[in-house]
């Protein structure tokens, strides 16, 4: 339930937006001058299907409840683009609508990025833990992500479910528990997401091992530290792990960095010279 702050700051937010909305935008003839600029409240009131007391009565940040199907058609009827439509969502005390691709695609950026960490493993999740871009370093931990379908390039899936990948953890129940903690902990209050919901429900399916520890509801925060991996190739390896948030989204850089000039860089480079072959 939102505060009376909140609801104060959701008044005047959409009211700010009815204002600024162009008559003929929200596809009403426009007859005439008129002396309210935007729409009026009566217009607003139509077009989202409410009352317009009703509507009035929020815009006076009166105390009522807003559900989520009057936020959708609240945001449609005000042509609320999605970062405005989620902090419409937020002032009325509602996590925001998950409504984004679950594969959109990266600026080209972040791929030139990725290729110029190589040979060190890196790539790119979201909030779902979905590996949406990562480059040929990554490989050597994950194998040929091209080879699965979209919705199993995932981390908690290849952890719970991926032979390989599980044979290269040193203390599996140990990271796997902790890669849990994490992804409870950074998707927050979005884990009710039915895209989420979906991964979850899947993970339950395929392994006993997923239900055990997610039961254990475990919250960690994310801090850089050493991974010792059992790499078939290279035998027992050790790198450094880190995270970096990208701005403004809800993804996140992952690499596991090796000292640069080291051997093992070097040996990470044969590896993946031999891969291009």
């Amino acid at each position: 339930m939102a505060t009376q702050e909140q609801r104060r700051e959701l008044a005047q937010f959409i009211r700010s937006r009815r204002e600024r909305r162009k008559p003929e935008a929200a596809g009403l003839p426009v007859v005439g001058h008129r002396r309210t600029p935007g729409l009026r409240r009566e217009e607003v009131a139509t077009l989202a299907g409410l009352s317009i007391t009703w509507y009035t009565w929020l815009e006076q940040a009166r105390e009522m409840r807003v559900s989520r199907q009057v936020l959708g058609s609240l945001a449609t009827a005000l042509g609320l683009d999605p970062v405005e439509r989620d902090h419409l969502f937020r002032l009325a005390g509602e996590v925001p609508p998950s409504d984004a691709p679950s594969r959109p695609e990266l600026p080209k950026q972040y791929e030139l990025l990725l290729t110029h960490l190589n040979p060190n493993p890196a790539f790119i999740v979201n909030r779902r833990f979905d590996i949406l871009a990562w480059n040929q370093g990554c490989e050597l931990l994950y194998g040929d992500l091209n080879a699965l379908p979209l919705e199993r390039r995932n981390v908690l899936w290849l952890t719970f479910t991926s032979p390989d990948v599980r044979a290269m953890s040193q203390n599996w129940e140990e990271e796997a528990s902790h890669t849990l903690a994490l992804f409870r902990t950074q998707v927050g209050e979005r884990i009710l997401d039915p895209d989420v919901v979906e991964l979850l429900d899947a993970l339950e399916e395929s392994s006993p091992d997923f239900v055990r520890l997610w039961q254990l509801k475990e919250l960690a925060p994310f801090v850089p530290k050493p991974r010792t991996v059992n790499h078939p190739r290279l035998g027992v390896i050790e790198l450094e792990y880190i995270k970096m948030h990208v701005a403004d989204d809800d993804k996140t850089l992952v690499s596991y960095l090796v000292k640069p000039g080291s051997d093992l860089e070097q040996r990470l480079g044969e590896l993946l010279r031999e891969r291009a072959d």
